[in-house]
């Protein structure tokens, strides 16, 4: 395993051989926190695993600018460029899907084809932002105004890990939120909320995968209604699950995603 420091400056976890999988993760996390996914991938693809801008240990921008989802899928187009791949599957978790979904939309000759891509409890937001967005936004800005950026970890572990054996993904959470600025948290924090996605045309002619909690955040129905929009796209629902479903279903992730890049590793070689 060798860690990369290329792009913007984006921390980056690049370990195993193979056909390259860029894995994204969600907000107030890092790279290092696809583990169970690393272990098991790295046996059989080149893993790719970058800090996102602010979290983990890359460092965030000191130019006073608001962060755009567009800024954060920049940053690893300029990895992925660096980099010189040929093609690449993106697996975006949560803010990592949405960033997936931006790169989908990125045309430059220097970035590598998308391959395939895996959503984990991600969805596109369009204008009409849900009433469940608009109240965890203005919640969780309000608690970190008023109690800090260790509390709203606790409380987003204490609602994506309830369970009394899942105190060790409790505590990692909570540990890995406490480390990161409370200005980058707010910053990628805006970035979703006033993120808007105008899908291109062409945007997302490949094979799609949708993984969706049972319990996530937003509904089953709402990421089957937009699975269904795409011409290639298959949605697995998994069970017992809440948001932090890489960590928390790690197995079933872990057998669905090698299915998945096996199928289009063949599919992709025979074109």
């Amino acid at each position: 395993m060798r860690t990369l420091e290329t792009g913007r400056g984006l921390h980056c976890l690049d370990i195993g051989q193979g056909e390259a999988v860029l894995l994204l993760h969600g907000l107030g996390s890092c790279g290092h926190d696809w583990e169970p996914q690393i272990q098991t991938l790295a046996l059989h693809y080149r893993i790719i695993a970058p800090d996102l801008r602010g979290h983990g240990l890359s460092p965030a921008p000191h130019d006073g600018q608001p962060w755009r989802m567009a800024d954060l899928a920049q940053d690893v187009a300029e990895l992925l460029s660096a980099l010189e791949l040929d093609s690449v599957h993106i697996v975006g978790f949560s803010l990592g899907g949405m960033v997936a979904l931006e790169l989908a939309q990125i045309k430059r000759s220097s970035l590598p084809r998308i391959a395939s891509l895996c959503l984990i409890n991600s969805l596109p937001l369009d204008a009409a932002r849900p009433p469940s967005l608009v109240f965890t936004y203005w919640l969780r800005r309000t608690v970190i105004a008023l109690f800090g950026l260790g509390t709203v970890g606790r409380m987003v572990a204490g609602k994506i890990f309830p369970r009394p054996d899942q105190e060790r993904l409790r505590n990692s959470f909570i540990t890995q939120m406490q480390q990161m600025s409370k200005s980058a948290y707010l910053a990628a924090l805006d970035a979703i909320y006033h993120w808007h996605w105008r899908p291109r045309a062409d945007a997302l002619s490949l094979p799609v995968l949708i993984l969706a909690a049972d319990q996530d955040y937003t509904p089953v129905e709402a990421k089957r209604a937009f699975a269904a929009q795409l011409p290639d796209c298959r949605l697995e629902v998994i069970a017992d699950s809440r948001h932090g479903t890489p960590l928390d279903q790690a197995s079933k992730v872990n057998a669905l995603l090698l299915s998945f890049l096996r199928q289009n590793i063949t599919s992709t070689e025979t074109r």
